[in-house]
């Protein structure tokens, strides 16, 4: 049965994750011959555990947390780069991947499915010395991102990126983009670029409803100048996930990019819901990267 590893982060959910514990353990303890759990103090642990397991020949890398948790781990088993399978329990905010993949939102629902579950391929991205699984923001989400309080976080959960996110974006902070998409270069003014690899961001689950967690592929979405006549011309479409038909944005779906800032600024990136690399970026599709506990086929 093999021996797996469990990353819990304490902080998630609220600090609920460690009332899950015991439930997941037990779980786990079905599926496993030896269960052995990892609990994260700060920014890294759940990385260096990850590597760890993989390094020690663990079959499988589970993780309670949120988005930021399960990028740390995928980064963790990335960097290994040993086979070993991959699955969690939401415990976040927003959970991107857990809605693109169809893992119950619910802790106990998503814990309840692992005797059952099935084994889903999954593509990962890489920007720069950084991997992610759900997306890559730059500019205006990245600022309203790290200006959301934890308070806001829980009084408002998903929404508050959007209500910063709209501030950020009315604001109007327009930089100029040298952009390389699979050998076609362009340069852009914009105020927000976003990189996709699932169809939910930010938990809008029809933001790119074409996109599929093995499609080998990634979005790009390069918002042009943007006003209120732009933003309610294109909330329609983003309700019925039509964004890239806008006028409003530059569409592309791509496995290799390079972005450059050419106005001079520091730009800073968020992946996955937290702080990544500063421009220039390299983004690159690693398709089939990895095995993920996922909701049994039906």
């Amino acid at each position: 049965m093999g021996i797996c590893t469990l990353i819990v982060n304490p902080s998630s959910g609220g600090e609920k994750a460690t009332g899950y514990l015991d439930l997941m353990r037990t779980r786990l303890s079905e599926m496993f011959e030896e269960v052995t759990v990892k609990k994260t103090e700060k920014q890294g642990d759940a990385e260096k555990f990850a590597q760890e397991a993989a390094n020690l020949g663990h079959e499988a890398v589970f993780c309670m947390g949120g988005d930021g948790t399960v990028n740390e781990t995928i980064n963790g088993l990335a960097v290994a780069g040993k086979s070993v399978s991959f699955g969690f329990v939401p415990l976040g905010t927003v959970n991107d991947l857990a809605r693109a993949i169809g893992i119950p939102l619910d802790p106990e629902q998503a814990i309840s499915i692992l005797s059952e579950a099935a084994l889903v391929v999954l593509d990962i991205g890489k920007v720069n010395d950084r991997y992610f699984v759900s997306n890559v923001a730059a500019v205006a989400i990245p600022e309203a991102v790290e200006g959301v309080s934890a308070e806001e976080k829980t009084k408002y959960g998903p929404l508050a990126y959007f209500i910063e996110g709209g501030k950020a974006l009315a604001k109007q902070t327009m930089h100029r983009f040298r952009i390389t998409v699979d050998g076609e270069t362009f340069t852009q003014e914009s105020p927000l670029i976003l990189i996709a690899l699932t169809n939910s961001i930010a938990s809008f689950e029809s933001f790119m409803p074409q996109a599929k967690v093995d499609d080998g592929k990634m979005r790009m979405v390069v918002f042009k100048e943007f006003n209120l006549l732009d933003s309610l011309k294109l909330l329609p479409q983003l309700i019925r996930g039509e964004i890239k038909n806008s006028d409003a944005v530059i569409y592309k779906s791509f496995k290799h990019a390079t972005i450059a800032v050419e106005d001079g600024e520091n730009l800073i990136t968020n992946v996955d819901g937290d702080e990544g690399p500063v421009f220039p970026l390299e983004i690159e599709i690693l398709p089939s990267f990895i095995k993920v506990y996922g909701p049994a086929a039906t």
